[in-house]
């Protein structure tokens, strides 16, 4: 198997190599800059030293594929004619910088250079996060020997980054899924068990980190995958991974960050502990739940696109718009924690108005009628995760997981003429 590997290995090209180490350092924020930085080295080494590629290969493709992939970036650049605060903007810019260079990059890519790697990104992005879970849970088992708490192998004793953690995980349950349901005829006995348990310790993994809306998108997004592989005979391992998740949900453990928030709201509800007039530090104040914050946010951003409906504030003055509507609407620990929308389409608003949210729409369409047309493996998880955890996260211009979704949009959305 060793010998296997190797070979196929040997075939590959600076960049091919270069994509698949950037698939595994996808799932560590402080390794994408060093996987970018890897593929425009490959790519000029190739362009200009072994010449295995030329300019030309990069224009094979449609523009409008290419033009599409980078509208978060181009939407960012035109959030600046309306901002003030460019320091912030260029901040926003930079964490959207993967929309641009991507879909540059994988221009260059062949078609029969996609196939020859498509299941060593797929393997390489599942093996970066299985590291990722697997430093955690050893971390968590540590601090476990100290008081035997459960609840340290949950939520943000398990890992720091949870929510979004958790969008980057569902979209690597569904995509393993939509890639084991196409693949299963031709695999062995011994792989079918070995990617089923692989499947279901990711989705165990999903119900660790206690991210109430991503496990609702998440059984929405199996939901959809199971119906669009209907007449598949692999279609079970789909519903397999539901029911076993629904299972793990009525264990009281996996109940108890959704258990101690609803008793938290309710105690905050029935008391005025919080008090925007009080002197005490906001520090020292028990803020309310995250349902509260996010729609008290919500709250405040809209009214603040209300007064710039048709071109937002701008790329980098929609945090303090936001911050000066919390204190106006005495929502002091929005104001502390300064808390962004939650909510993609509601940010972008809330950054580039009515028109940059057609825009970001438009984006979103024309992905799904590419993939409507002519559907490819891979296309329906990205889009289930991006479209529904948009409504609950800012995923785009977020930068633990704009890289993720830059780099997806890119590998499985460019494809070029034949």
């Amino acid at each position: 198997m060793i010998i296997s590997i190797k070979n196929k290995f040997s075939y590959f090209n600076p960049i091919d190599l270069a994509i698949v180490l950037c698939s595994i350092g996808l799932n560590f924020m402080k390794l994408v800059p060093f996987g970018l930085l890897l593929i425009v080295i490959a790519a000029i080494y190739e362009l200009y030293i072994s010449k295995t590629i030329t300019i030309s290969e990069g224009v094979k493709l449609k523009k409008k594929i290419l033009f599409t992939l980078t509208i978060p970036f181009i939407l960012a650049i035109w959030g600046f004619i309306f901002t003030s605060n460019f320091g912030k903007a260029f901040e926003d810019l930079g964490r959207l910088l993967p929309f641009l260079l991507f879909p540059f990059l994988f221009s260059f890519v062949s078609n029969q250079r996609k196939e020859n790697i498509r299941k060593f990104v797929i393997f390489g992005f599942i093996t970066g996060l299985f590291i990722r879970f697997f430093l955690d849970i050893y971390e968590s088992a540590i601090g476990y020997t100290y008081d035997n708490n459960i609840q340290i192998f949950f939520y943000t004793y398990l890992d720091a980054d949870t929510n979004i953690l958790s969008v980057i995980t569902m979209f690597a349950v569904l995509y393993f899924l939509d890639y084991y349901t196409l693949n299963a005829p031709t695999l062995s006995r011994k792989r079918k068990i070995l990617f089923n348990l692989i499947i279901l310790f990711f989705s165990t993994c999903i119900l660790l980190l206690q991210s109430r809306i991503v496990i609702l998108f998440f059984f929405i997004g199996i939901g959809i995958l199971f119906l669009y592989h209907w007449k598949r005979s692999e279609k079970w391992s789909i519903l397999l991974t539901l029911l076993f998740s629904c299972s793990l949900m009525l264990i009281p453990a996996f109940q108890g960050r959704f258990q101690v928030v609803a008793s938290e709201t309710k105690k905050l509800t029935e008391s005025n502990e919080i008090n925007p007039t009080d002197s005490i530090a906001i520090e020292n104040l028990p803020c309310m739940s995250s349902t509260e914050l996010r729609f008290n946010a919500l709250k405040a951003s809209w009214k603040v696109f209300k007064r710039n409906p048709i071109f937002g504030v701008g790329t980098g003055d929609w945090r303090d718009e936001l911050v000066k509507e919390y204190q106006a609407l005495n929502m002091p620990c929005n104001a502390h924690e300064q808390t962004a929308p939650h909510n993609q389409y509601m940010r972008t608003l809330l950054k580039y108005g009515l028109i940059g949210l057609v825009i970001y729409l438009g984006y979103l369409f024309f992905l799904f009628n590419k993939f409507r047309r002519n559907p490819k493996f891979g296309q329906l998880p990205f889009l289930i995760t991006l479209i529904l955890c948009g409504l609950g996260y800012d995923l785009i211009d977020v930068g633990s997981s704009a890289p993720v979704f830059a780099f997806f949009s890119s590998w499985l959305f460019i494809e070029q003429n034949k």
